[in-house]
């Protein structure tokens, strides 16, 4: 039982890095639940912002209480310069994209450099260095991650990962630095990215999806132009995970279009509780009727309608934009069909009748 759940029953809970690792200074696991299970959930959070968001925890607030689970506290300092830069001028952002979005020129459905506003780019320099800094360190927080992991301190327990934006980067970088271990086959169970700023291409996932035994949802918004402009030198030159889905014919991959629900990137932290019904993840209110089987649900591949979003929110006047490099339907895309962009009845009834995919105990 031991070796089951972690050296000495410690497991995550009690590992924390005393010590500054490379460029590492932060990385410790937050509990989110009680007792020990036999299926482990790892959330990553993508930035930290005052007051309701201070805390690594609070977006998943909503994220049903099955199984065991975990929150990655990772550079507290970094995520909230960001996190506090983006809020003090997100409703400039929002009137200057607002202004010029007839202006907008897309060429073969990529925006390139030269299109953005120019009173869009005058605030690049304050938002670019931040944002700079923590796609770095999510780069080798996610290798660390992929070492913590590999070392079994959880046991031998396959682990479900989950996060949004940079948290979701982590969790890329974590399965990379994994892919380079013959050895770490059936560690990840299932995967959740959401917002990503990462390499959406065939080549990359071909790669990387062999390292996970179950399912990776890709969540994207074709229309969130701020991660658009944040990643702008690198959305040029690749297909972003978070603006479009994952180039892949490898039908462990699910992509879900929640440009119904996401407006901007900044409603990845504030519709969580929206985002994670729509990419099949139970939620507290859920949970009740799961009766504490399911950790993460299966997203059906038969293809389905696409019912009107719940709980949609978006900031007022906030406009949204393609900034995809594909040209994409509105429904979700999986390689063996596709799925509401918002989620669907028959996936509904798949959680009531607890099916098998994406699991917990």
């Amino acid at each position: 039982m031991a070796s089951l759940f972690g050296a000495a029953g410690a497991g995550l809970t009690g590992y924390k890095m005393n010590k500054r690792v490379g460029a590492i200074e932060e990385f410790e696991f937050l509990p989110m639940s009680s007792g020990k299970h036999l299926h482990l959930t790892i959330a990553v959070t993508g930035w930290l912002c005052s007051g309701k968001y201070s805390s690594f925890q609070a977006p998943w607030s909503s994220l049903g209480a099955c199984g065991e689970q975990y929150c990655l506290k990772w550079e507290s300092r970094y995520l909230l310069d960001l996190g506090s830069i983006l809020d003090s001028l997100w409703d400039g952002l929002v009137s200057v994209v607002a202004q010029e979005a007839l202006k907008y020129t897309v060429l073969s459905g990529i925006v390139t450099a030269l299109t953005w506003p120019a009173s869009l780019l005058a605030v690049a320099s304050v938002i670019d260095n931040p944002w700079g800094v923590c796609l770095s360190r999510s780069a080798e927080v996610g290798k660390h991650l992929a070492q913590v992991l590999r070392s079994r301190r959880q046991g031998k327990r396959p682990v479900n990962l989950i996060g949004f934006s940079l948290g979701a980067r982590v969790i890329y970088f974590c399965l990379e630095e994994l892919a380079n271990d013959q050895g770490s086959e059936g560690v990840v169970e299932d995967v959740v990215l959401l917002g990503a700023p990462v390499d959406g291409s065939e080549k990359a996932w071909q790669r990387l999806s062999r390292v996970v035994a179950g399912k990776i949802v890709n969540g994207y918004c074709k229309g969130d132009w701020l991660l658009g402009f944040l990643y702008r030198s690198s959305s040029v030159q690749l297909s972003v995970a978070g603006l479009q889905p994952i180039s892949s014919q490898d039908r462990k991959i699910i992509n879900v279009d929640l440009s119904s629900v996401v407006k901007g990137h900044l409603d990845y932290m504030r519709q969580m509780d929206t985002i994670l019904v729509a990419v099949g993840v139970p939620t507290r209110e859920e949970a009740g009727a799961l009766s504490g089987k399911l950790q993460l649900v299966h997203l059906s591949q038969e293809k389905t309608g696409t019912p009107e979003p719940a709980g949609q929110s978006r900031v007022k006047g906030e406009p949204s934009m393609d900034i995809s490099n594909n040209d994409t339907s509105d429904t979700t895309e999986t390689n063996g069909g596709s799925v509401g962009s918002c989620g669907s009845p028959e996936l509904r009834r798949e959680r009531e009748s607890g099916s098998d995919g994406l699991r917990g105990a």
